[in-house]
């Protein structure tokens, strides 16, 4: 049973995961120095951790919310550390998880609830409510049942894939029209093309999703670029 959950990036994602949980033995790691003044404000944590190095409490659950490109980093600090039960993160893509030397007691998360929003200002308590999470698990034990537990706890569906699954679907649904939405802003601006004042709300739907940080759409992009590279072939093939 998961009753004592630290968080490590409590920004947008992880502060929503805390609004949505009723655990009262909720806490986080957190660096940014406004994004703690904020979540000082809000209430929502027994204690704010400005550094890994600072927590002397265990867990049962830590949960990874930092970008892609820290995971692996914090993944290891934490077994290291013996600070958590079970450990989690919620990254989009997972390829990086492929060779990397991973703990018995991780199994990684994707929440299909992202947004182009960022920070704990942002957080929304709601968001995980009817939406699906992705365990990458081929099979159950007493671990996974926690964990989809602890998810359906904040109003979460869960399914299980592997990785491989996970990471070709996730270009398709995902990731690609994220890109396409990159891309495709940059040729309006390039074309001198007024599109904010001019365009309808479907042209404006797909555009939103280029105002997500960029940054930490060029790490997941990198990190599935075989998926996105087939799937860039097969629209080719269709387009001619």
């Amino acid at each position: 049973m998961i009753e004592k959950v630290l968080i490590i990036g409590s920004g947008f994602m992880g502060t929503s995961i805390a609004q949505a949980s009723d655990l009262t033995e909720i806490s986080c790691v957190e660096n940014n120095q406004e994004h703690i003044a904020e979540l000082q404000k809000k209430n929502l944590y027994k204690s704010i951790y400005q550094s890994l190095d600072e927590v002397q409490d265990r867990f049962d659950l830590v949960i990874i919310c930092t970008r892609q490109d820290k995971v692996l980093h914090f993944i290891n600090e934490v077994s290291k550390q013996e600070i958590g039960t079970y450990i989690t993160d919620i990254a989009s893509s997972k390829n990086f998880l492929k060779e990397a030397l991973l703990p018995d007691n991780f199994i990684s998360s994707h929440p299909i609830c992202g947004s182009h929003k960022t920070g704990p200002t942002e957080s929304e308590k709601k968001l995980f409510a009817d939406k699906e999470v992705i365990l990458i698990k081929d099979k159950t034990d007493n671990f996974v049942n926690d964990l989809k537990n602890f998810w359906e706890s904040l109003g979460s569906n869960v399914s299980f894939m592997n990785l491989e699954e996970h990471n070709k679907n996730y270009a398709y649904l995902s990731h690609f029209p994220h890109f396409f939405s990159f891309i495709y802003e940059e040729i309006l601006q390039e074309e001198n093309i007024d599109y904010e004042k001019y365009s309808g709300d479907s042209l404006k739907e797909i555009l939103r999703l280029s105002k997500a940080d960029k940054n930490l759409w060029a790490e997941i992009f990198e990190d599935n670029k075989t998926n996105l590279e087939d799937l860039k072939e097969k629209i080719r093939k269709k387009l001619s």
